[in-house]
């Protein structure tokens, strides 16, 4: 079962990592027609009282968006939901560690790049994120 450890070697030995402090990881990842998207691990203690993994991956800033199709658009989606931090549109979704095998991370992290690219992609036309 994985840990916070485990999830940094996993990151680092398949993506380049942008940026990585205290319970924090920054990467890119690939998605579709030469378009990346920025993802955002962080650690985070869960309601819980468990450690989860918050995976994140921005769509654009609130006020440049159309919020109500935004979130019909992310509601489509099987798992995660969108937030806002500071300004930014994010679309997020979270796992617990200790649940979670380190190849279980695959599909959250695609799936967040997904949908997220897929949002910015509608509603700004952008590959800003």
């Amino acid at each position: 079962m994985a840990e916070w450890d485990d999830l940094v070697a996993f990151v680092r030995v398949r993506f380049e990592i942008m940026r990585q402090s205290e319970g924090e990881l920054w990467f890119r990842l690939p998605t579709q027609a030469d378009r990346a998207q920025l993802v955002v691990v962080r650690r985070v203690t869960g309601e819980d009282d468990h450690p989860w993994a918050e995976i994140s991956s921005p769509i654009g800033r609130v006020a440049e968006l159309d919020l109500a199709r935004m979130l019909e658009r992310a509601g489509q989606s099987v798992a995660g939901g969108v937030v806002a931090v500071e300004g930014v549109a994010f679309f997020r979704h979270s796992i617990p560690f200790g649940d979670t095998a380190l190849d279980g991370f695959d599909r959250p992290f695609r799936l967040v790049v997904d949908v997220a690219d897929r949002l910015e992609h509608e509603l700004t036309g952008a590959d800003e994120h």
